[in-house]
């Protein structure tokens, strides 16, 4: 079975756009670094799948550009962040990683995870500054939100469905996407039967368990062949530097720098993405006072 593979497909016929995710191992490699639970596994695959489909359907392939998701929720989730480029790199992070612990709950309830809140996508093509756009959490299930961010931010109708399984030991077992979008001249005819299947009960999650290749998925969900337009290998690679992290302590207090400086006799800092540590000594800490204070 295909994985870690994002594609493109066409439905001449149709008038159709079709996407396609399948993140298993790269999902796996993510929950695996945040050490998450239940909850936070699904809610993460869910959104690193939406986030890849968005991507594939909206920035140039091989290219700097990224798109990210950002959830930001009332819920014990707190925060789901996934940033995609275009060369099929993927990072991300949960803010509340164990969110099990504080739900006390064996039955799966995202939309309770959530909570109310709102969902930012961002398009970062190279322009002066990148592009955003706010959608609220209106269903609390990430797919149905999602879609309904296309509709009223983008005015593009879709139908997307996201599979993400895990076993009694957390190990991802499924995670795939699907995103059908139309062009205006689509008949309704088929956006019908393809509403239609959906609500008698097609389920991405048992065809992804069945085995199935994703494009034999695809043209079972809308009764035509499709067209294969380009695919893309995804992989978990963070952009973490230590130059980089250096440029965010520039932006610190210095106050607070040289309390690190006499206190703590350097910083460990953290990559919220990939939990990589970087450590910085008394002395690059000091060469970034110095530099600050030749800027003022």
């Amino acid at each position: 079975m295909e994985d870690n593979l994002s594609v493109r497909y066409i439905c001449e016929e149709y008038n159709l756009r079709i996407y396609a995710a399948l993140s298993k191992k790269v999902l796996q490699e993510m929950i695996t670094i945040h050490n998450t639970t239940p909850h936070a596994t699904i809610a993460f695959g869910r959104t690193l799948n939406a986030a890849l489909l968005l991507a594939s359907s909206s920035i140039k392939p091989h290219s700097n550009d990224t798109l990210s998701i950002n959830i930001r929720c009332s819920g014990p989730l707190k925060e789901i962040v996934v940033q995609v480029d275009g060369k099929g790199n993927v990072r991300g992070f949960v803010g509340n990683p164990t969110v099990d612990v504080e739900l006390q709950s064996d039955t799966l309830n995202i939309s309770k995870a959530l909570g109310a809140g709102v969902i930012t996508v961002t398009r970062d093509l190279g322009l002066r500054e990148p592009y955003k756009s706010v959608s609220p959490i209106i269903y609390g299930d990430i797919a149905r939100d999602i879609a309904y961010y296309l509709l009223e931010s983008e005015q593009i109708p879709s139908a997307l469905l996201l599979a993400v399984n895990c076993n009694k030991e957390g190990a991802i077992t499924r995670s795939g996407g699907i995103l059908i979008q139309t062009f205006p001249s689509t008949p309704r005819q088929v956006i019908d039967v393809i509403e239609s299947k959906l609500q008698s009960g097609f389920s991405l999650d048992k065809k992804l368990e069945e085995e199935k290749l994703i494009k034999d998925i695809i043209e079972e969900l809308i009764g035509k062949e499709i067209k294969e337009l380009g695919s893309l290998p995804i992989q978990h690679r963070c952009r973490c530097t230590k130059e980089l992290l250096a440029t965010i302590l520039e932006s610190v207090e210095t106050q607070e720098l040289e309390d690190m400086i006499q206190k703590d006799h350097g910083a460990h800092i953290t990559c919220g993405f990939c939990r990589k540590e970087y450590v910085f000594t008394e002395e690059e800490l000091q060469k970034i006072v110095v530099k600050k204070e030749k800027v003022h």
